[in-house]
């Protein structure tokens, strides 16, 4: 064969081979399609493994089978509305929680008839997770962008300032109704701009068993000589910051950096010396460095107390539950949450998109739902009566601190935290941590 045959034919071969690659990665069945509530079963597949740990490539493409919400056949005149969720907010995965939100679903389509609501799962986080697969999608095939995500606040600002988000400013006056929690429009505000409408609210909290009496203030906590476990290996450091902000003290300087004030610094790192004397904390607690692994020693009776998110835990008969308590008698507790946000290309979807959310925020449904799932409720009017230690916490609490802010003032608090725990001097560690930070 000649060369210049040969050379065209193998050049060929290889486009061929590319091509396919890229069609294979954009085809990638990962749609999970409503199923009617008649329907007898429910066909649902996700993205690659949920949660941080996820490693495989992010699903992006639009599978060749899917079927619209209901009970109607695909029709080449169907609209479709595009929807990602992370797996704790899949419809179909069987919960009651779910199976509210499924209904909901299905009644938004059912008033709009042509309609079809397409449902991906993504991971929280990690390459296959919800902002990286934005980020993806939006170069590789931005046609197929969701019109409305689920985003948790830190995912949020992330998105929102990789520019991966539309605002809501211009589309949606809801974010500006008085009926909302204060911690809640805040958390649907990314540096003044409305990004998302908040639908699920979460906060640190402090619950603790009878045995121990009633707690009022941090200082009832160091003077009750009763064990308490927290995340102190969280690189976050969330409890730390929050009662340094209670204590008043700036996480952020005039110029908008991260900064700690030493006295105050010194004031909360003498608090965790006192309990540690106290036998309220313990060195072994850096040990303890999820959510998770706080609320097993707690269950395992380890402590009589402890600090974790209110979502994970509702305190039985005979247990307390209260907002995280500051230094100054006021609450220390920050909150995050949930938000439904806009990251579609079709530009004739977006009123659709912002429809949705304005239906899934309503009282009405947004009540009964979060009754059934535990979160905090975001809207006033969506709170049952009588649920005084709720409205407690959702009136006090305050956003956890933008991402930035967690990078780098996070570590330096749970470093000095752990430091004091295993006997180090406040003082010492205070300075030594504002001449880490000035470096």
């Amino acid at each position: 064969m000649p060369r210049t045959l040969r050379f065209i034919v193998h050049f060929g071969l290889l486009l061929s081979t590319g091509c396919a690659s890229i069609a294979d990665f954009l085809s990638t069945p990962s749609a999970v399609p409503l199923a009617s509530p008649a329907s007898t079963s429910v066909t649902s597949s996700t993205s690659s493994p949920a949660g941080p740990s996820a490693t495989s490539a992010p699903q992006i493409g639009t599978p060749a089978n899917v079927t619209p919400t209901g009970t109607d056949s695909p029709t080449s005149e169907a609209r479709v509305l595009r929807i990602w969720l992370p797996p704790e907010f899949d419809p179909n995965s069987g919960t009651p929680p779910s199976n509210i939100l499924k209904q909901r679903l299905n009644d938004f389509e059912a008033q709009h008839p042509g309609l079809q609501l397409e449902i991906r799962i993504k991971a929280d986080e990690g390459e296959s997770g919800l902002v990286n697969s934005l980020s993806v999608t939006s170069m590789a095939a931005p046609a197929v962008l969701p019109d409305l995500i689920a985003l948790s606040r830190p995912a949020l600002e992330t998105a929102a300032l990789k520019g991966l988000l539309h605002p809501l400013d211009g589309l949606s006056t809801t974010l500006d109704d008085l009926n909302w929690y204060d911690y809640a429009r805040q958390l649907g505000r990314i540096q003044n701009t409305g990004y998302g409408l908040p639908f699920a609210g979460d906060a640190l909290v402090l619950v603790y068993r009878s045995e121990v009496e009633r707690i009022n203030s941090w200082n009832d906590v160091l003077a009750s000589e009763n064990p308490l476990v927290f995340a102190v290996g969280d690189p976050k450091a969330l409890v730390g910051l929050a009662l340094y902000v209670s204590s008043g003290g700036e996480l952020l300087d005039a110029q908008g950096q991260p900064t700690l004030d030493q006295d105050i610094l010194t004031r909360v790192l003498t608090s965790f010396a006192d309990g540690t004397l106290a036998g309220v904390f313990s060195p072994s607690l850096d040990n303890l460095v999820s959510n998770e692994q706080v609320l097993q020693a707690y269950l395992g009776e380890r402590a009589n107390m402890a600090i974790i998110w209110a979502s994970d835990y509702r305190a039985p008969e005979g247990q307390f539950t209260l907002p995280l308590p500051g230094l100054d008698e006021t609450s220390a507790s920050f909150a995050t949450g949930w938000v439904w946000a806009l990251a579609g290309s079709n530009s004739e979807n977006q009123q659709l998109a912002v429809e949705l959310a304005d239906y899934l925020v309503a009282d009405d449904f947004l009540g009964t739902w979060i009754s059934a799932t535990g979160y905090l409720p975001t809207r006033p009017d969506s709170l049952a009566a009588g649920e005084a230690t709720i409205n407690a916490i959702v009136e006090s609490v305050q956003p956890i601190p933008s991402n930035e802010v967690l990078s780098v003032l996070g570590p330096l608090m749970q470093d000095a935290l752990i430091r004091v725990l295993n006997g180090e001097k406040p003082e010492v560690v205070a300075e030594n941590v504002i001449e880490v930070l000035k470096q």
